[in-house]
């Protein structure tokens, strides 16, 4: 769903999303699917829906997220493709001929080499340079045809080799539409992102987990741990991730999400008075077994019973009662909790952002 992709670049909860919007959801979700819509009517959509919201600023993030990720996610899973190079060679009877592509030519997630020969038939092999695996070895083919997933500082080296007669060979390089944003990162992000879209969250997270690997100064990928991790109520691992992340050089769309995601773990490991802290437990405990009705009668007693509380722990009872109220379908009244959630996180000018 559109949802599940907009959560690719921002893990955050989407918590809510009210009925005054769900038409206009299932009206893009359905443009994205067909190919008659155009990447320009679906932007005029996503823009629409944007207009419309009620509270733009904590939904922008979810609309930004569908932005960066029309690209990729249109582009290929729909099979919308668009040529970035095209080059024909002429070969001899059993010639071979090698070139290499690298992330500077296709600055993508993910592209589509072809190689169509007509009538005349060539081997063809593609090796990636890092780890130098093989990607693809085929014989006496006369046309081969891949999708290659990609990531920054990836390299390939392509081989062709002609077969008994001399022929003419066309090599295409095929991407998403270059009129579009491309938010492409390093390759096990992109693989993190690609899992996350198909329902393999654990996948995604290992996947960020390899990444920070290969390399530990990979903001992108500490961004998306931290809120895998957040998700998971890991609060301690996600604040030091994020943290380290707005350290590295982070893209701007990245660390305005990871500043995002600071303030709201501020909130999340804000230290619960005692008097309170059984029923809160007990509340994320209704919550997670999807009693949303049980947990809202405990947050409305709780509220009402302790109103000298912090405005830290205040915040987090109106965070929990708005996910109760979601629970059980009132969403405006949600949406309000959240933003008292959000007036009360306030902190001389450092605010949490709520992602609904």
């Amino acid at each position: 769903s559109l949802e599940n992709r907009w959560r690719l670049e921002f893990p955050q909860d989407i918590r809510y999303i009210s009925a005054e919007y769900r038409r206009l959801l299932r009206q893009i979700n359905a443009r994205f699917r067909r190919s008659d819509g155009t990447p320009e009517e679906r932007l005029t959509m996503i823009k629409q829906l944007a207009a419309v919201s009620r509270n733009s600023r904590a939904f922008s993030a979810a609309v930004l997220g569908c932005l960066l990720l029309m690209p990729a996610v249109a582009g290929a899973a729909q099979g919308v493709w668009e040529a970035w190079s095209s080059e024909t060679f002429t070969l001899d009877a059993r010639e071979s001929f090698q070139f290499h592509v690298t992330f500077d030519q296709m600055p993508v997630r993910s592209w589509k080499l072809v190689v169509d020969g007509g009538e005349k038939n060539c081997d063809l092999s593609v090796l990636r340079v890092r780890g130098e695996s093989l990607l693809y070895y085929k014989t006496d083919e006369s046309r081969h045809e891949l999708v290659i997933p990609w990531g920054r500082d990836e390299e390939l080296i392509v081989v062709m080799t002609n077969r008994k007669r001399p022929g003419t060979f066309v090599v295409t390089l095929w991407g998403p539409p270059k009129g579009q944003a491309h938010a492409a990162y390093s390759y096990h992000v992109n693989r993190a992102l690609e899992a996350f879209a198909s329902g393999r969250r654990l996948d995604a997270e290992d996947h960020c987990e390899k990444a920070l690997r290969k390399d530990a100064d990979d903001g992108v990928a500490m961004v998306l741990l931290a809120g895998f991790l957040r998700d998971r109520n890991f609060y301690s691992r996600a604040g030091a991730l994020v943290k380290q992340a707005q350290e590295c050089e982070l893209p701007g769309d990245m660390l305005s999400l990871a500043q995002n995601l600071e303030a709201e773990l501020k909130i999340l490991r804000a230290p619960l008075p005692a008097a309170v802290r059984k029923d809160v437990a007990r509340i994320e405990e209704s919550l997670d077994r999807g009693s949303g009705q049980e947990a809202l009668d405990l947050c409305v007693g709780l509220i009402a019973g302790h109103p000298d509380l912090p405005n830290q722990a205040k915040s987090r009872l109106q965070m929990l009662q708005g996910r109760a109220l979601d629970q059980i379908g009132r969403d405006f009244e949600a949406v309000d909790a959240f933003t008292r959630a959000l007036g009360l996180s306030r902190n001389r000018g450092e605010e949490a952002v709520i992602y609904f």
